[in-house]
């Protein structure tokens, strides 16, 4: 990992930052898969939307049961568990048409994206087409056209003096 053009050890600093964390009795994550050379790749916006988009299209679709809290925290998940059960019914007619509207949004954004994409080939292939020309130069400034004679111009003075 580069910031401002200094290695920083990744691995390092994540042991560190566990440790902190471990200090101020917070638990910590599972071991995390960081790269040992150069950067993770580029990651196309619009396929990584809408992958999101089809993951959490469905609202009537749980989360997985977790919670943050120590000592009562089982005691968090049977009534969270407990809840969902008696429950699904009722969260499945409520967020139905939340459900309904979800798989519109993904259909169109994944139509939009497509949409993107062949646009996107559609002017490279056009800039490919095209001979390099080089870029246009300025016409050469004009020269000044004789005018007719001007008259001279009058001061504030004898403005006022020719309106009254």
């Amino acid at each position: 990992m580069k910031l401002m053009g200094r290695d920083i050890p990744a691995r390092e600093l994540l042991a560190r930052i566990e440790e902190r964390l471990r200090t101020r009795g917070l638990p910590t994550s599972e071991p995390a898969d960081v790269p040992t050379q150069g950067v993770e790749p580029r990651v196309d916006p619009l396929s990584f939307n809408l992958q999101a988009l089809e993951e959490n299209a469905d609202a009537t679709r749980p989360l997985p049961l977790h919670t943050h809290r120590g000592g009562a925290g089982q005691l968090v998940l049977v009534a969270k568990w407990a809840f969902r059960k008696t429950c699904q019914v009722l969260i499945n007619e409520t967020l139905s048409r939340q459900r309904v509207f979800n798989g519109h949004v993904r259909d169109s954004y994944a139509q939009l994206s497509a949409e993107v994409i062949r646009l996107r080939g559609e002017v490279e292939a056009l800039r490919a087409a095209q001979p390099a020309t080089p870029p246009a130069k300025a016409p050469p400034p004009a020269a000044p056209t004789p005018s007719t004679p001007s008259r001279p111009k009058r001061t504030a003075k004898q403005s006022r003096a020719s309106e009254e």
